[in-house]
């Protein structure tokens, strides 16, 4: 594909993977997500993406490989974009391109355009947070080794409204009042509640088989990914801090636990990841889990 110097065989354009490049640092739901858009786009030669990356690789390995990935592909970033290597993520990426030159049938199906990832929401009465400061001094905090964890109460009294939303509008309906939060935990020391939100006033009803079954799925989902974990902060973000701050082998219990909850149906799956405390919904929710495990298996985080 290249010439032993490392340039390729003919002028080739770095339009879409350089634009996918750069687009990563306004991606909200995960740094694979924009690489994948762009590459199932219409028209895309994979062969001359491929040849151009491995020019770029190749000038790197020549030079400083972080500045040639910085400056010359564009990937603004300080650190990898994924795990702690340049050269394990440039490696990956030559391999997804070889991939799709192999079987152009292996683009991903996520959607071209924006859309919400976000169609459940909660919020707190004013009024109600009296209520809730004495119901969490008298919280019982679970004992663990995650750096997050995650606790759904019934207070007893209406605390808040939940309601539905969509992926392709911000209409928002089916308001319903809450006696139930979501409570967010964090140990760095000590353990803290750091986040406490509006919760589904009902509990889907395998919802507690599931938490039982996943611990450590209800731990970090709903630890990092619920409405008091997220808040203004795009889950791609939360997603990269949580692959940072929680240990090797709690990340790995994590992937095992996902496979069995990715061997759930469709319907199954948004249900589980419900009960578990997951507010991030994506219409790929599938594809977005499974990422998510792969990282973990696949790129050195600690």
């Amino acid at each position: 594909m290249v010439h032993p110097d490392g340039l390729p065989r003919r002028r080739v354009e770095p339009y879409p993977l350089k634009s996918a490049f750069i687009g990563l640092t306004g991606s909200s739901l995960c740094l694979r997500h924009p690489l994948e858009r762009a590459l199932g786009g219409r028209g895309v030669d994979f062969a001359d993406q491929l040849d151009w990356w491995r020019s770029i690789v190749a000038l790197g390995h020549r030079e400083d490989f972080v500045t040639v990935m910085q400056d010359v592909a564009g990937v603004l970033f300080v650190d990898p974009p994924e795990g702690n290597s340049w050269v394990r993520w440039a490696n990956w990426v030559d391999e997804r391109l070889t991939e799709l030159v192999d079987d152009p049938t292996t683009v991903a199906d996520v959607p071209r355009y924006a859309e919400n990832w976000q169609i459940r929401y909660g919020e707190l009465d004013a009024a109600a947070r009296d209520g809730l400061r004495r119901a969490m001094a008298k919280l019982s905090v679970p004992g663990g080794v995650s750096r997050r964890d995650y606790l759904v109460l019934d207070v007893g009294r209406p605390v808040g409204t939940v309601s539905a939303g969509e992926h392709d509008s911000n209409r928002r309906f089916d308001e319903t009042v809450t006696t139930r939060v979501g409570v967010v935990l964090e140990r760095s020391g000590r353990t803290r509640v750091i986040g406490v939100h509006a919760a589904d006033p009902e509990d889907e009803f395998r919802g507690a088989e599931w938490r039982a079954r996943w611990p450590v799925l209800t731990s970090l989902l709903g630890g990092w990914f619920s409405l008091a974990a997220v808040g203004d902060q795009d889950p791609s973000a939360m997603q990269y801090r949580m692959l940072r701050e929680e240990s090797g082998e709690h990340l790995e219990r994590l992937a095992v636990e996902g496979a069995e909850l990715l061997a759930l149906g469709d319907d199954d799956l948004h249900a589980a990841v419900r009960a578990l405390g997951c507010y991030v919904e994506p219409s790929w929710l599938r594809l977005w889990l499974e990422w998510m495990f792969w990282r973990i298996g696949y790129f050195d985080w600690t």
